[in-house]
């Protein structure tokens, strides 16, 4: 892994116009640019690779061209099972594909992928993984290798939890809020080559017949090797809830359920993340980040778990009672009880 500090982008590069007695474009250079997260949860790899580009022409004219982004038909794209001594086991070729992307800076006519099913036990955390992408046209190799992560799961007690509680109503209403407000503390242990931990809630609803869902963020975590803790808060959890949601006497809301979703990465993943933060000093110089031999990017390893769980009748009929977002008894649950448990 090499961080070289540079004031480019990975794709983007642009020039402030001026008049100048020199060229500014040097000789052409192939430069190979890798985006690719192996995940062990998955049946089927992708890795993104483009090209960088630079031409006279206006640098955002040439990102709507895919010319300038894909190499076609021409390189031949590999995932190595690596054993003793970094030694070959196994080898799949990645094909490619073309899938769907949002309007945008980039061409969006031809978003090419590359992509690969593994046979089943093919990526485990016993073994380290390579990468090679060879350009038929002009023989240039690029390469890299990492650790996987293969497994994660909560602890016993979030596994085992019969439902997320986020209101708990006392009849005396001096009583504390951290007693009417519980919130949910959910725990689990690090997992082999797991650095950081990205916790999400996802709450899943209908409304008017159609389903949806929003995904509440937590904060990122670095393991520290000990048991690790993330804290869902229910004052933050009711205003994500009002913030995202409108309120309008016209529609009808229903819950559906709510899944917990960890993703997982590797020690380069956090470097990466780490790296491509924004700029917040007064110098704009920004390391770059990569370990990818003879190119530029990332090839590494997350490891991706949910569970779904059911709210508590409480909060559900805080849902319904108090949350003011025409929120009505689910169709899915029994009638909430009262006292509500």
């Amino acid at each position: 892994m090499k961080i070289i500090y540079t004031i480019l982008t990975l794709l983007v590069l642009f020039f402030v116009s001026c008049k100048s007695d020199f060229p500014v474009n040097a000789e052409w250079e192939e430069i190979v640019v890798v985006y690719g997260l192996l995940d062990a949860s998955k049946d089927t790899q992708f890795i993104r690779i483009n090209k960088a580009y630079l031409g006279e022409e206006d640098a955002l004219l040439l990102a709507q061209n895919s010319d300038s982004l894909n190499f076609k038909d021409s390189l031949y794209v590999q995932i190595h099972k690596l054993g003793f001594n970094d030694n070959i086991i196994m080898s799949i070729p990645m094909d490619t594909i073309v899938i769907d992307k949002e309007d945008g800076l980039f061409a969006d006519d031809k978003n090419i992928i590359y992509m690969a099913i593994p046979p089943n036990g093919f990526l485990t955390d016993n073994n380290r993984y390579g990468l090679t992408i060879i350009n038929t046209n002009t023989g240039n190799e690029v390469s890299s290798s990492t650790e996987i992560i293969d497994d994660f799961s909560f602890s016993g007690q979030v596994e085992g939890l019969p439902r997320i509680s986020f209101y708990n109503p006392q009849p005396d209403p001096n009583v504390d809020s951290s007693i009417v407000f519980p919130g949910q503390t959910i725990l689990w242990e690090e997992v082999n080559n797991g650095e950081i931990y990205q916790l999400d809630l996802k709450f899943n609803y209908v409304e008017d017949n159609v389903e949806k869902s929003l995904t509440w963020s937590q904060p990122l975590e670095t393991t520290d090797g000990l048991d690790m803790q993330s804290k869902l808060e229910s004052i933050k959890f009711f205003n994500f809830l009002r913030q995202s949601l409108t309120k309008d006497d016209s529609i009808e809301r229903y819950f559906v359920d709510v899944e917990l979703l960890m993703t997982v990465g590797t020690e380069a993943l956090n470097t990466y993340i780490k790296v491509n933060e924004p700029v917040t000093g007064i110098s704009q110089q920004k390391p770059m980040f990569t370990n990818i031999n003879n190119g530029l990017g990332i090839f590494s390893s997350r490891f991706t778990y949910s569970i779904s769980k059911p709210l508590s009748d409480c909060t559900r009929l805080y849902l319904i009672e108090e949350l003011d977002r025409n929120f009505y008894p689910s169709p899915l649950y029994d009638p909430i009880s009262n006292p509500c448990n």
